[in-house]
């Protein structure tokens, strides 16, 4: 079940909620308008620049163009090659009067890199403007020649490398010489060669777009030379080799005069930011409108709020165990929450007065209990005990019972002294080292006891004989009749704020079922009269914060596991402070 919301939360949500939505509407519907209004100027801006690119690249060909018109129809030219057609003149004379009557054009128009004419045969006679020579070309041959069947060609962007080693890219345009007497006969053809630097600044744009010449999917022109000849693709966003402008818009135009394609890259960082510029001033619109409104609701709700805020720390208080705890009645609180706060602290003061009589019962029933199992703890070791030292003095006639009724008295002053009460695990220690002297001479055999008890833990307090029952068990079932050397293992240290005993012998073990019948609380077992004892008193003493554990293979070993929280105080001082 999710969490509920407050009186203040549900009143700021549905008085947001109400003023948000108007307000929202109208910013939705502002934002709409305005995004179509900025889309349809971007689009008239894109196709005027494509436009005006189109119209100043026809300008510049048509310049060019012009120029080899001139050179076309020019009588001179066609008879030098009408010539050479007829009679199969030299080539160098035709390249020698071509240097010497047209080298002009590369120095008179800008930008011309060259000029090749083409006889009847495919033989061509050049200028090479930029090697200023007619004789020796890196770049210009008859390869050029591409003009076939048609009356003129506009070639795509070529780049070449001159006699100095620097890249030259350059575009031609070439036409047929016209015969006025015969204009279907194969004369022969003009090619001029221009600088590819010239087409953009044709299309040089007026803010940051840039624009390219497309041919059958490649660049042929563009403002950076790595770009050309590199394939172009406007399908989803625009990529010119491995570039991608994902942040561009593009837009095309065919120019007719040339035929190849103009593309326009518009990018769209202003438009974006006008865009995200309005969004902000909407968004601090209905920020600023929430806070008023929040403030307002927050003004109006106080009183109530606090006052049920008030009563809800109240009841928390007796939630936790606090029945002193009042509800303060202050001005200006509701009439209402007066009277609920009057029943409040009236339950309270009740509840207080039943809760400590209940605590004061309980009590007093968990002492009598104690005491009555304290008086309890298994008196008929003594008898055994007793007995065990009678067998010993009659048939091995020795004065070891002194030794033994000794040890007998300590026991007997240890455990009726401060019945009931604590002892350090140390002191406990003494007193089972008496205990197994005497139970091994029933046994017949002498026990190995090994402690390994940290300083720590030998000065942690507990409550007295909680020890024993275990190692009575591990004597009387595990060690009797049993063929190797008995060893009791007792092990004692403070694990997580707790002090951990661990009792451990070799003896007979039990049977995983037999263990997990001793694992359960709850469950009585006849022959384990002792276990039962200490598990009632631990929880008496400690509550659910102590425990027992045993864990057995048969015929190996036994272990108990004994946990019990190290309190403040009785004594635990010194084990604390070792924690």
């Amino acid at each position: 079940m999710g969490k509920s919301w407050t009186i203040r939360t549900r009143l700021t949500f549905v008085m947001l909620v109400m003023s948000f939505f108007s307000l929202a509407v109208f910013a939705i519907l502002s934002q709409i308008r305005l995004n179509a209004g900025l889309e349809n100027s971007l689009e008239e801006r894109i196709e005027a620049g494509l436009e005006r690119s189109d119209r100043s690249l026809t300008l510049t060909l048509e310049k060019y163009y012009s120029l080899l018109y001139d050179l076309c129809t020019d009588e001179e030219l066609i008879e030098m090659v009408e010539n050479y057609n007829n009679s199969g003149g030299s080539m160098e004379g035709m390249r020698a009067d071509i240097r010497r009557d047209y080298s002009f054009i590369s120095s008179r128009l800008e930008g011309v890199a060259g000029l090749a004419v083409f006889t009847e045969d495919g033989s061509c006679a050049y200028y090479d403007g930029l090697a200023a020579s007619s004789t020796g070309s890196l770049w210009m041959s008859p390869k050029m020649n591409r003009l076939q069947e048609a009356l003129e060609l506009y070639q795509p962007v070529s780049c070449m490398r001159t006699e100095e080693g620097d890249e030259v890219c350059v575009f031609s345009i070439q036409r047929r010489l016209i015969d006025f007497e015969n204009v279907d006969r194969n004369v022969g053809s003009v090619l001029i060669c221009v600088e590819e630097s010239v087409l953009q600044d044709a299309l040089k744009g007026r803010g940051d777009e840039f624009f390219c010449l497309e041919l059958d999917g490649r660049v042929i022109s563009a403002p950076e030379s790595d770009m050309l000849d590199a394939p172009i693709s406007m399908e989803g966003t625009a990529c010119i080799g491995d570039r991608v402008y994902s942040g561009y818009q593009t837009a095309v135009i065919r120019n007719e005069k040339s035929g190849w394609n103009i593309v326009e890259f518009y990018p769209l960082i202003h438009f974006n930011e006008s865009i995200r510029g309005q969004q902000k001033i909407l968004f601090l619109m209905l920020v600023e409108t929430g806070v008023v409104l929040l403030l307002s609701v927050l003004f109006a709700t106080r009183p109530v709020i606090n006052s049920v805020e008030a009563l809800l720390t109240a009841m928390q208080g007796v939630r936790e165990g606090d029945y002193s705890v009042r509800m303060q009645k202050k001005r200006g609180m509701p009439e209402e929450l007066v009277k609920i706060a009057d029943a409040f602290n009236a339950m309270a003061e009740r509840t207080g007065q039943l809760f400590w009589q209940r605590e004061q019962a309980a009590m007093e029933q968990k002492n009598a209990e104690i005491s009555a199992l304290e008086a309890q703890v298994d008196p008929h070791f003594l008898y055994n005990t007793l007995d065990a030292i009678n067998w010993k003095a009659i048939s091995h006639e020795e004065y070891e019972i002194s030794e033994m009724l000794g040890d007998l008295a300590d026991i007997l002053r240890y455990a009726i002294k401060n019945a009931g009460g604590r002892a350090s695990l140390g002191e406990e220690m003494v007193w089972l080292r008496k205990y197994v002297h005497l139970q091994q001479e029933k046994l017949g055999k002498k026990i190995q006891v090994f402690d390994e008890i940290t300083p720590q833990a030998s000065s942690c307090f507990m409550h007295k004989l909680l020890m024993q029952p275990f190692v009575e068990n591990s004597i009387k079932h595990g060690m009797t009749g049993m063929d190797r050397e008995p060893i009791l293992i007792i092990t004692g240290a403070v694990e997580h704020g707790r002090l951990c005993v661990r009792i451990r012998d070799n003896g007979k073990g039990l049977a995983p079922e037999e263990v997990e019948l001793l694992n359960q609380k709850d469950y009585h077992l006849d022959d384990h009269f002792g276990v039962e004892n200490v598990r009632k008193r631990l929880r008496l003493y400690y509550g659910e914060e102590a425990s027992v554990r045993f864990f057995s293979r048969q015929d190996e070993y036994m272990e108990v596991e004994l946990w019990i929280p190290v309190l403040e105080g009785d004594g635990n001082e010194d084990c604390n402070r070792g924690g």
